[in-house]
Formats: C-alpha cells, structure tokens, sequence
C-alpha cells in the first residue's frame, strides 16, 4: 500500500497513523525494539459479527524509544476478512476530511477508532502527544479498497493528518502494506515515533444511519464475521515491520479460539 500524507499544521503525529496498522501486530522481541501487543474479538463467539479490539506497545531493548517505524506488510487470518463486512457503506474524499474534519464524511464511512501516543525525546525527557484515531472507508486505489486513517489532536498541538492507502484483497488473506518516510519534528530533534495505540475496529461504538419512511434511523453495522469453526491454532496474525536504524521484526500472534457454547 502506498501511503500518502497530507499536513495542516507540523506535528509529530505522522507516525501516530501507523499504529492504526499496527494495532494487529502481536508481541516479540528481536533486534533493536520490542512489541507488545493485546489483540481480542468482542464477542468472542464464532459465527457472528464482532470488533477487533487491538493495543500495543512498542519500546527498545532495554528502554527508551524505539526506532520509528518505516514500513510493514499486515496480513489478516486466514477467513478474517474487512471487505465480507458492511462496515464501510460510503466513501469519504480525503479532500473534504482535511477541510471539515470527521464532519466533513459520512458516519456510514467510518470502519472504528482508537488513540496513538507519539512520543519525541527532548534532551533528558520524551514529549509525549496523543491523537485521536478514526478509519474510513475512502475511494478507491488502483481498484483495491481504499482505506482513509485520520489523525487529530488539540493537546498540546493541533494538527489533522490523512494517510490514504488500499487494503489488498488477492486470492489469499487480506494484506495492508505500506512503507512510511522517516517523519521530523522539530530542527535537531529526532524524529517521532509511536509508543502506544489502542483500536477498535467493527461495530462498537459505531452508528450508521439509513431512511425508514423518509426519516434518518440510527443503526448498528454488521463487523468482520467471526467463521463458523475455529481454525486449528486459533487465528493467526502476521507482520513484518522495519524500523529506521536497519532492524527489523517478524511479529506472528495467535488469537486463541472462543470458548465452546454449551446448551
């Protein structure tokens, strides 16, 4: 996936949109960084719609910052598919997320949200910021699904940001690919870098809105369906993501199956 960035103000924060792609990476540690990751469906019931519920925590061995990030391949489990879902009903232009802000699309375009905090080291301390985090559905990308990720923060810096990018379909799981441009902050300091996000991607905290008799009704979306039968070791999430000072990682995590329904 090619991403690209649109700024308002100067800020950090370009690396806070990379979180929302590595909300799926799972814990592992090699090379310069670390990952931590959390990663739970809810429900947790095979068969039906759920929401992704995702966090992480990135961090260098032994402590500090961690290099930021430049690119990554995320791949989905197998039978876990966004597209099979009816999140995503109406297409947000970027052009109108910049000017209007999330007002600016329709909330049928929404796919879930989450917070990023960035973090930038300033002589003996880190400047953290947190950003608020929303995905869209946006236009399409060289005939894959176009994806929108906003970014938006009032503290202590207000900024908006849009990374437009596709999630590739293919004839096996579903894949985000991306790669990121080292992002600088201010002159000398280091560039920032993404220490922790949370996402909820699905139906939670979502409303759509549909015309009944000529009115607008409020309604919930169907999520990424959960298949009828759990594959053999649960469902298998894998990335790899390099970092700017040459390391990278290969992070596979397990979401273990939901547990047996009994009469």
């Amino acid at each position: 996936m090619r991403v690209l960035c649109e700024r308002r103000c100067r800020t950090p924060l370009v690396t806070l949109l990379l979180a929302l792609v590595l909300g799926c990476l799972p814990a592992v540690a090699q090379g310069s960084e670390t990952a931590k990751l959390n990663i739970a469906f809810s429900p947790d019931r095979l068969g039906s719609s759920t929401t992704i519920d995702m966090g992480i925590e990135l961090a260098a061995v032994g402590g500090g910052l961690p290099s930021p990030v430049t690119g990554f391949d995320m791949h989905l489990p197998p039978k876990l598919e966004l597209i099979g879902s009816t999140l995503g009903l109406a297409i947000c232009q970027p052009s109108a997320l910049m000017a209007e802000g999330l007002s600016g699309c329709s909330p049928n375009a929404r796919l879930g949200s989450g917070t990023a905090l960035a973090s930038v080291p300033f002589g003996p301390e880190d400047v953290s910021e947190t950003a608020y985090v929303t995905a869209l559905m946006g236009p399409p990308v060289e005939e894959e699904v176009g994806v929108l990720l906003y970014a938006e923060s009032r503290t202590p810096v207000f900024a908006q940001l849009v990374f437009p990018g596709k999630l590739e379909i293919g004839s096996g799981p579903e894949s985000l690919n991306t790669s990121i441009p080292p992002t600088p902050t201010l002159p000398g300091a280091p560039d920032a870098t993404v220490t922790k996000m949370t996402l909820e991607l699905g139906p939670s905290h979502l409303t759509y809105y549909k015309k009944v008799h000529g009115r607008q009704v409020g309604y919930r979306p169907e999520g990424i369906s959960l298949p009828a039968r759990c594959p053999r070791g649960g469902f298998v999430f894998v990335a790899d993501i390099s970092f700017l000072d040459g390391t990278a990682l290969r992070v596979p995590y397990d979401v273990p199956c939901p547990p047996a329904r009994h009469r």
